[in-house]
């Protein structure tokens, strides 16, 4: 059963891709806000508090890489899944260094990235309420 509302930060350069995500994910009952590079981001996420990071690999500025580094650090509860079309070994080893909560490539279904979304909802707001 999906929790209600679950909050979801996407961040993607790609305009078209960020506003297909944003009707998907909005249309699965998730509030959706977006953000089109990793400076971006930082402004939006401590105000917005979303439950998940939707992350897009490569990123204007801040890379994607780095990025998941910044919110590593400065978030560590928050689950972050990467989004790409990146198939390069080393670029997929260092994103996995990096402990994300997963990895989709593109194309990705839009059920199973939900299932994710919905998985790392639940990650998310169970370590909120670890005391």
């Amino acid at each position: 059963m999906k929790m209600s509302r679950a909050r979801v930060l996407v961040v993607e350069d790609e305009i078209e891709v960020a506003a297909t995500l944003l009707e998907l994910l909005t249309g699965r009952d998730y509030e959706v806000v977006t953000a089109t590079t990793a400076e971006e981001s930082f402004g939006i996420v401590d105000e917005f508090r979303p439950d998940v990071l939707l992350l897009d690999l490569s990123l204007p500025g801040l890379s994607g890489p780095g990025l998941l580094t910044v919110f590593a650090r400065v978030h560590p509860a928050l689950p972050v899944i990467v989004v790409t079309s990146a198939v390069d070994p080393r670029t997929i080893a260092e994103i996995a260094s990096r402990h994300p909560f997963h990895v989709v490539h593109k194309p990705y279904d839009i059920d199973a990235l939900d299932r994710l979304v919905e998985a790392a909802t639940e990650q998310s707001r169970m370590g909120r309420t670890v005391v």
